[in-house]
């Protein structure tokens, strides 16, 4: 037995693994996992001390997590309301129009739509903006499906990494690390520009002889009316100055900390904003809690917070950070390349959101021991978000995206997708590493 493990570390651990086994192989719904996982911690007594109960000390871990769950709640509701102006189906076709229908182009507008998208508003709310969008245009114009899902698929998980409000996992690793809006940015934002550029490349390669097969009538495109697209003046009017000030805030709040010592976060921001477009466009708040709000995802992270928790309540965490560093000795180069690659390669397989969360308690513990492990954070923020490419269940919102087209009868094998997205994980991961290594670690 490792030195240090206790018994409650061995329960940790092992409900840590069944609820992978779960979550891999889909044969249980995740959040149904996750809170089940919870519950066998809180029952078996691994968050007991002298002071408080399990239950007490298992719900502080989702207590320090409220802003995480407050900000994708916000997000989704302010999203969906914002959404109905239809500003962004009429964006989508623009871009048609603009491109004339040419596949390829087609194919590098919607990417760098999905980007754009993804690094202001969070990628769940994007794909679930887009992907109907991308259905009825590859369906009127006879485009095959796949290179267009891929691609918002890859896009909308390497941009995760592009600022804080990209991803639930980018927001989590900010919030508990201390990284700021300007600061994620500069520093995992700008790699991202470069992944794109690559990703766009591999995809226009692997997909290029069967768009350059398809031929769009320039007659039909001209048919297509952006402004048709609009559904809701009042909303486009008042409800996307909403969203954008809401975009300006999260990017400010430090600024504004330090400048007026007014202190916010994303939760207050987003439930706020969702909130005051509710009565600002009299929605009924049952039906927005409803039509809006995925809970499903929610109740996931809450699960899952209390299921990672418990390996960082029982020093497993601490462990597997020693275990780490004894690995590569400490050395920020190799610690590095087993965090970019190997993240990527392990988010591939296994819901990237569980192991970003036990991977940051992993850093900060070695940060503990004194090593300088500010490079390690974009490592682990790269490598998990470019993972999150590789499989149909590898995110969230890949779940979304191939769900939707699954009901459209455009089905995606799990095995073609993972062959085609492997080789661009590794790609990227490689090149995220590289990219950190010259400017962080020569």
């Amino acid at each position: 037995m490792i030195q240090g493990l206790t018994i409650f570390s061995l329960i940790s651990i092992g409900v840590l693994i069944i609820v992978y086994f779960f979550l891999l192989t889909e044969k249980i719904n995740k959040a149904i996992v996750a809170i089940l996982g919870a519950t066998l911690l809180i029952a078996t007594q691994v968050f007991r001390t002298a002071s408080h109960s399990s239950q007490e000390g298992a719900f502080e871990f989702i207590n320090g997590n409220l802003d995480v769950l407050g900000f994708v709640i916000g997000m989704m509701m302010l999203v969906g309301i914002v959404r109905e102006s239809g500003l962004f189906e009429a964006a989508a076709i623009w871009l048609v129009k603009l491109v004339k229908g040419r596949p390829k182009l087609l194919l590098i507008a919607i990417g760098y739509l999905t980007l754009s998208l993804t690094a202001f508003l969070s990628n769940i709310p994007t794909v679930l903006i887009l992907t109907p969008v991308i259905l009825v245009l590859v369906k009127e114009l006879k485009l095959p499906y796949f290179p267009y899902l891929f691609t918002v698929a890859v896009m909308a998980n390497i941009g995760g990494a592009m600022t804080p409000i990209s991803d639930p996992t980018t927001y989590y690793q900010a919030k508990v690390v201390g990284l700021s809006f300007v600061e994620v940015l500069t520093n995992s934002g700008i790699i991202v520009l470069v992944l794109s550029v690559v990703s766009l490349a591999y995809i226009l390669l692997v997909f290029g002889k069967k768009l350059d097969a398809v031929k769009v009538s320039e007659k039909d495109v001209e048919l297509y009316k952006p402004k048709s697209a609009i559904k809701n003046k009042r909303v486009l009017t008042f409800g996307i100055p909403v969203l954008i000030l809401t975009i300006i805030l999260m990017m400010s709040k430090e600024l504004l900390n330090s400048r007026l010592g007014i202190t916010l976060d994303n939760a207050t921001i987003t439930l706020g904003a969702a909130f005051a477009t509710m009565l600002l466009f009299h929605r009924e708040p049952k039906k927005i809690f409803k039509d809006l709000i995925d809970w499903e995802i929610i109740f996931f992270f809450m699960g899952l917070f209390i299921v990672v928790g418990a390996l960082e309540f029982t020093h497993v965490i601490d462990i597997l950070a020693d275990e780490l560093v004894e690995l590569t000795g400490g050395a920020l180069t190799y610690l590095a390349l087993v965090i970019s690659v190997g993240s990527a390669l392990l988010s591939t397989f296994i819901d990237n959101v569980p192991y970003n969360i036990t991977m940051v308690g992993a850093i900060k513990a070695m940060e503990a021991t004194g090593i300088a492990v500010y490079p390690l954070w974009w490592a682990l923020n790269l490598g998990t978000s470019i993972g999150g490419a590789g499989s149909p269940i590898a995110a969230a919102c890949n779940v979304i995206i191939f769900g939707q087209a699954e009901e459209e009868k455009m089905h995606v094998l799990f095995v073609k997708y993972l062959l085609t997205a492997l080789p661009l994980v590794i790609i990227n991961s490689l090149i995220a590493f590289g990219i950190i290594w010259l400017r962080y670690l020569r």
